[in-house]
């Protein structure tokens, strides 16, 4: 799982939580304002003065069902709409001569509507993004233990595996990667040809010319993949290096 993947899937994550409480926020609101109209409809049922009275109100905030209304909803005659507080449908009252409109309203803080809306999805979802983040941070940190990384190319001592900057295995011949893990593992990352024959081949008295071919056919594939260069070291011996124009391209993408 590479680094990136994880950070979108925690954005995504972030992202439903942060849309899933807005919307649980919003359907607070709609609820709200349904009470509201349904506790208007039925106090005008009631009424038989034209005037706004105490009992007006009081009758309202009975039939209002949710309790946190009841201290911050009014009746009033209809005023239009107003921003900065909930208000239900405006409602026409008749009676005789007096055709009237009313209009409730609610002073509800940010905090009470939040308060009123389910935001247990959203938590759900931001747990899940802190869980997930956590998870990531130990597997990555874990899957980055053991592992060295030289131009394009990783190695993990794990599996003994050569991987390219796109994480897909290197398929070196096992003489190769046997070479490959000497240069790894050699300080500065230098070998004489010495050491080389002994490992590779203890058995055979010289084993230059076998050691001239592997180098021949193994520095196009770290060139190509791996953004290396094998070069020879004062005759003695060769040197894996990180290859110029590799560098510069690395450092274009960083």
């Amino acid at each position: 799982m590479k680094p990136i993947s994880s950070v979108i899937i925690f954005l995504l994550l972030v992202c439903s939580a942060v849309w899933a409480s807005l919307d649980s926020y919003y359907c607070a609101e709609t609820a709200i304002v349904q009470d509201m109209n349904q506790a208007l409809s039925k106090t005008l049922a009631q009424k038989r003065e034209a005037w706004i009275t105490p009992d007006t109100i009081q009758s309202y905030r009975q039939h209002l069902q949710i309790a946190d209304l009841k201290n911050c909803s009014f009746v009033s005659y209809a005023l239009g709409e107003d921003s900065h507080s909930l208000c239900s449908r405006q409602m026409k009252w008749a009676s005789g001569s007096h055709l009237l409109t009313f209009q409730s309203y609610a002073d509800c803080s940010f905090a009470t509507v939040w308060g009123l809306s389910d935001q247990r999805l959203p938590l759900a979802f931001l747990l899940l993004a802190m869980v997930w983040m956590a998870v990531s941070v130990v597997y990555i940190r874990r899957h980055r233990a053991g592992r060295f990384v030289l131009g394009r190319m990783v190695y993990a001592t794990s599996d003994h595996s050569f991987r390219d900057w796109h994480g897909e295995k290197i398929a070196f011949t096992p003489m190769q990667q046997q070479l490959m893990e000497l240069f790894v593992n050699a300080t500065d990352h230098k070998l004489s040809k010495a050491v080389i024959c002994e490992t590779l081949w203890p058995k055979k008295p010289d084993a230059s010319e076998t050691l001239y071919t592997l180098i021949r056919r193994l520095k196009p594939i770290v060139s190509e993949r791996c953004g290396l260069k094998i070069v020879a070291d004062r005759g003695d011996g060769y040197r894996l290096t990180s290859d110029s124009s590799s560098k510069k391209i690395l450092d274009s993408l960083s």
